[in-house]
């Protein structure tokens, strides 16, 4: 699956899952949803396959996409991958949101 179909349907993905991918971290990065291990880890399997934590689920939708502004695909890709790489919110993002 790629990242792009991921971070699209977020809306119906169940919250006690994380976003693994492959880098580099395109909207066609290879990507997939997993649970944690009981100490909260990636499952070794999918480490040693090349994916690495990208976000937890209920991160991505509640608090990088749950904006006053509605996004577009496009938009809702590049929000996450910079999120996820920055630890923030990409300039672009908050200046639509204060237009509000």
């Amino acid at each position: 699956m790629k990242l792009a179909n991921i971070v699209t349907g977020l809306e119906t993905a169940d919250d006690s899952l994380c976003i693994v991918a492959k880098r580099p971290w395109t909207g066609d990065s290879e990507a997939k949803l997993v649970r944690f291990t009981e100490d909260f880890r990636i499952p070794e399997e999918v480490r040693s396959a090349g994916y690495e934590y990208f976000l937890e689920v209920s991160v991505a939708r509640d608090e990088v996409l749950s904006g006053p502004v509605a996004l577009s695909d496009d938009q809702k890709i590049a929000a996450v991958i910079y999120y996820a790489e920055n630890d923030a919110f990409p300039e672009w993002l908050n200046a639509l949101g204060s237009q509000k």
